[in-house]
């Protein structure tokens, strides 16, 4: 994928696990650090596909160099027409960006790594609605807690018709700490693990009753879990967090394209559809 080099600086580190958890063989996984902002905002096409403006709420966050880049990538992007009634109409949708950073010497190469062009409304019918009104949240690991890790789980569930969680997969775990390749693999996996059993075991939705997935044998939704310390920096749009992104997994039920819209482009604490609602991109992403 490609981006644009850029002389800004990013201020945000990423901290090692404490000496006494493991030990040694850190540095490689620490190139693979990543600094990232998600912003959110609106996007318009026209009724052949094309962008014709876009709004992005956070770009005071953001210094003109990196704009100018996310500008050239979005003006370049075109959609697949929306059509409401048979014909090919304008449309705006929401717009949320995953940006992401790596620094290449003084400078740092800035790239768009994911999007989502849809939310979740708790009142659509068209779309699994949470049962309760509150998810029960995992529990914190002992090891990760006890050696400083943190971290935000990628959750995608497959509900069945009668609302319960019949399968569930961390697509991707993205750890705020440095380790060695097997450290981060233990944690990506117990974090994964603990969010993954209490999907199966606790959580319930309210199946759609209205719209293409009504009939359907099963819906699919993500959830982005934090797990974070009493303090810590949670994740906000227009602010930069620094985490090493965990291999993303195939989700075995999932029979459409997701690419685009890619696991970490959502904020932790909502529910959101798997399969897009919003219109289709059919330009790469970054250009």
């Amino acid at each position: 994928m490609s981006g644009a080099l850029l002389a800004v600086a990013v201020t945000v580190a990423l901290p090692h696990y404490p000496a006494s958890a493991f030990a040694g063989g850190r540095a490689e996984v620490r190139k693979q650090a990543e600094a990232s902002m998600l912003v959110t905002g609106t996007i318009d096409i026209d009724a052949i596909g094309n962008v014709t403006s876009y709004r992005i709420e956070q770009a005071d966050a953001l210094p003109k160099a990196m704009l100018d880049v996310v500008d050239g990538r979005v003006r370049g992007w075109r959609f697949e027409p929306v059509v409401v009634d048979g014909k090919a109409r304008p449309a705006r949708a929401p717009m949320q960006l995953r940006l992401v950073t790596k620094q290449e010497g003084d400078r740092y190469l800035l790239r768009i790594a994911g999007a989502s062009f849809s939310t979740y409304d708790k009142n659509d019918t068209e779309s699994p609605r949470l049962k309760g009104g509150k998810l029960s949240p995992p529990k914190y690991p002992e090891l990760a807690y006890f050696n400083n890790v943190s971290g935000t789980v990628y959750l995608v569930a497959r509900v069945g018709r009668d609302g319960s969680v019949e399968e569930a997969i961390a697509e991707q775990v993205n750890l705020r700490a440095v380790g060695t390749e097997k450290e981060m693999a233990q944690f990506r996996y117990l974090l994964g693990e603990e969010t993954r059993r209490v999907a199966l075991r606790h959580w319930k939705f309210n199946f759609p009753t209205t719209g293409p997935d009504a009939d359907a044998p099963f819906v699919s939704v993500r959830v982005p879990v934090d797990f974070v310390f009493h303090g810590q920096q949670q994740e906000a749009p227009g602010k930069w967090i620094a985490y090493v992104p965990g291999p993303r997994q195939e989700v075995p039920w999932r029979n459409w394209d997701a690419a685009v819209q890619a696991p970490d482009a959502v904020l932790a604490g909502g529910i959101y559809p798997d399969k897009p609602k919003g219109p289709r991109l059919l330009t790469d992403l970054d250009g």
